[in-house]
């Protein structure tokens, strides 16, 4: 071998050690939360509480149990040092809130006859009752909730007090629905205690709701120049990570608030869920990536019933290694149905489906994306 030779394998080899440096200052990563407190402080929100358990483990770490209310009474981790955002605020279509999180689990099963609303179509946007394309579903607002005591400057403020200055107004859940006609929603009128629903003899027994169970989270950042709201998270469209613990991949440019300057200083984080119930936390964490993965399934479609359909992921940019997971039926998690970029699938009943796309990188070098479309499947 050359002297020449030599010293351009010297050359070559250093640019690719400058590379690798260059990649690493890129992705930026600030944990919080991981099995102990040495950052945070946990505390409550409200009437909800949070503390360490050894009831739960996640990699033989102990993790943050979290009893929740609803959407307004949780958990809240106290910064013990503010934490500077220029680096995920800066760019927050790449920065991302990371949660690791693990629920109490109840068998899914699906509504029978999979109907929906007519006229839905391409170009119309997400049938009523469908969840949108977004990946976090707007909150509704939980009426009757008085506000927590003893609240930070910019903390959460009653709900029947209206949304606070420069807050986003949240329409509806679009899971909701308005009774059908003979259907009367819980406590109304009408309804006597012991007496059952009306039409119903005395003495027959009315059928108990089923127990609660958090199937959603929301999450808020609470920086010095004002909040920033998730919204609510579908946790079973989250990719499981180890028995039954779900990574939450949140983009920080899906928050709502008022706390987007690059210059702000994180404070608080609050934990929320759906339901009166307990939920456990194994990580919370910032990852500013350099080059994230992109998920991307498609627009919504309209397909016909036993006809094979074609689905194609968007190509990633660069020169990634990625593994492309598709489920094409939400009703019981989110399960790997088939792999590839370009897929084809048949749906064997009409109705509306929910297909989910979940990109990750063989290397493990970058988060997990998900993408979600819909599907009207017709005859």
């Amino acid at each position: 071998m050359t002297r020449f030779s030599q010293l351009f394998i010297r050359a070559a080899l250093a640019l690719a050690i400058l590379a690798m440096v260059a990649v690493c200052q890129a992705d930026r990563e600030l944990v919080f939360f991981s099995g102990n407190l040495d950052k945070v402080d946990a505390a409550s929100w409200g009437t909800g509480t949070a503390q360490l358990t050894e009831e739960e483990t996640y990699l033989e770490r102990e993790v943050l149990e979290v009893e929740t209310k609803g959407f307004y009474e949780g958990a809240r981790l106290q910064l013990k040092t503010p934490a500077a955002m220029s680096a995920y605020l800066t760019d927050p279509e790449k920065s991302f809130l990371v949660i690791i999180v693990k629920v109490h689990q109840e068998e899914v099963k699906a509504p029978e006859g999979r109907t929906g609303p007519e006229g839905w179509g391409p170009g119309m946007g997400p049938a009523e009752g469908m969840p949108g394309p977004m990946p976090h579903e707007a909150m509704p607002p939980e009426p009757g909730v008085p506000p927590p005591g003893g609240l930070p400057p910019g903390g959460l403020r009653d709900p029947l007090a209206g949304p606070p200055p420069g807050h986003l107004d949240m329409p509806p859940d679009p899971g909701m629905h308005p009774p059908m006609p003979g259907e009367m929603p819980p406590g109304m009128p009408g309804e006597m205690p012991g007496m059952g629903m009306p039409g119903e003899m005395p003495g027959q027994a009315v059928q108990e709701a089923p127990p609660p169970m958090v199937t959603k989270l929301r999450a808020l950042l609470v920086t010095d120049t004002g909040q920033l709201d998730s919204g609510a998270i579908d946790i079973l469209h989250a990719e499981g990570a180890l028995e039954d613990w779900y990574t939450m991949v949140i983009p920080l440019a899906h928050f709502a608030g008022e706390g987007k300057d690059p210059e702000a200083k994180l404070q608080d984080i609050a934990l929320f869920g759906d339901a009166d119930e307990k939920f456990w936390v194994a990580t919370v964490k910032l990852v500013a990536e350099d080059a994230p993965l992109v998920a991307d399934a498609g627009q919504q479609r309209i397909v016909k019933v036993d006809t094979p359909a074609q689905f194609e992921a968007k190509q990633q940019p660069g020169s990634a290694r990625v593994q492309y997971c598709w489920d094409f039926d939400d009703w019981d998690g989110i399960a790997e149905d088939t792999l590839g970029q370009q897929v084809t699938w048949t749906f064997p009943e009409p109705g509306f489906y929910v297909v989910t796309l979940t990109v990750t990188d063989r290397t493990g070098r970058r988060l997990p994306q998900t993408a979600r479309v819909d599907v009207k499947v017709e005859e």
